[in-house]
């Protein structure tokens, strides 16, 4: 009975082992903290400095799991809560984890599905392939991409497939009225497909109203790059209608549910990796409205991004940008101060 105890206990503790081999779980992040500076910060043209989260990365941490599940099959998780590293308080303090919260299962060939709490396909589309910033952090840097995205929706389904040089998502996600399922929910596809160094992808949103499904945005745009040996060019154009009022709070407006706002986005930049540890990049964002806050009005804005960086070592880089905002007619109040908007910063960054 003792040996055979033994013999059991090997067993459990070898299962237990090759368990462990096949499944891990683990804790990464971005601590990002920047020094910021605007010469207008509120509507009686008064300048601010102070300590910001970073201008191209949301301080966050997460964690992330996998299991192989055999025959190349995998499930996941993944959980990211952002925070304010100047202070130590979460981004959203309603949620324990504010970024991301899914599960999900990855087939291989047949494609990833996962549900949760994700970034919409056309955010993940411009994050991670054509907008010059990756998306920026600051409202003077991320107004068009952040207002036009959405950036993460809750109660996400989303279906993921790379077939050849394509790479496909669809996404759906269900809103929490019972009476009414087009409140609050959203649908969504994307499409990249990349030929050698050259990549065109676009994407297509539309998202109801969390209080009426009376009004919508929608949403279509499209991109492109050009990888060279040491820079890379971007190039994209953003379609938008927006009766819900979420553009206009993004955007710094006024959000007046039921005017049918539209914009018509583009935006262009370049990166430049300029040595092994100096990266530069340059962006401009442009945006014509119709709609901003009464029936018949038209606005402009634009921005004008730089952005050096310099690698410590593969994990932490220091960096400075300097961003110029300006509107006109029907978008002045998007921005604080009399029609423009000059900020710069000197930041740090840890990658863990």
């Amino acid at each position: 009975m003792k040996k055979a105890a033994m013999a059991l206990l090997a067993l459990s503790g070898l299962a237990a082992g090759t368990a462990a081999a096949e499944s891990s779980v683990t804790l990464y992040g971005i601590a990002d903290v920047s020094i910021r500076y605007l010469n207008r910060s509120n509507q009686v043209d008064g300048s601010h400095i102070g300590l910001a989260n970073g201008a191209i990365s949301n301080s966050r941490w997460g964690l992330r799991g996998v299991e192989d599940l055999g025959d190349g099959n995998k499930a996941f998780f993944r959980l990211e809560n952002g925070f304010n590293i100047q202070n130590g308080n979460g981004s959203d303090p309603n949620k324990t984890f504010s970024r991301l919260a899914y599960v999900g299962l990855d087939g291989g060939s047949l494609g990833v599905l996962t549900l949760g709490l994700q970034n919409t396909p056309m955010f993940n589309l411009l994050a991670d392939h054509f907008d010059p910033l990756t998306v920026g952090n600051y409202d003077q840097n991320a107004w068009l991409p952040a207002a036009m995205s959405r950036v993460r929706t809750s109660n996400m389904f989303t279906y993921a497939n790379t077939l050849g040089d394509l790479a496909l998502v669809l996404s759906y996600a269900n809103g929490e009225d019972y009476d009414d399922h087009k409140v609050g929910s959203q649908y969504g596809a994307s499409l990249r497909y990349t030929f050698g160094q050259f990549a065109v992808g676009g994407a297509y949103q539309q998202t109801y109203s969390e209080t009426s499904s009376d009004y919508r945005q929608r949403v279509w745009n499209l991109n492109a790059s050009y990888q060279f040996e040491s820079a890379k060019v971007f190039a994209g154009y953003f379609n938008g209608r927006d009766e819900t009022g979420f553009v206009n709070a993004v955007m710094g407006g006024n959000p007046v549910a039921g005017l049918d706002r539209k914009d018509n986005g583009y935006f262009a930049g370049l990166t430049w990796q300029a040595t092994p540890r100096w990266a530069l990049t340059g962006a401009a964002y442009y945006d014509r409205s119709e709609n901003v806050v009464v029936s018949g009005d038209k606005g402009k804005r634009y921005a004008l991004v730089g952005v050096a960086e310099y690698a410590l070592s593969k994990r932490s880089q220091v960096y400075v940008t300097v961003d110029y905002n300006k509107v006109k007619d029907a978008a002045s109040d998007e921005i604080a101060g009399s029609g423009s908007q000059l900020g710069a910063a000197v930041g740090f960054r840890h990658i863990f």
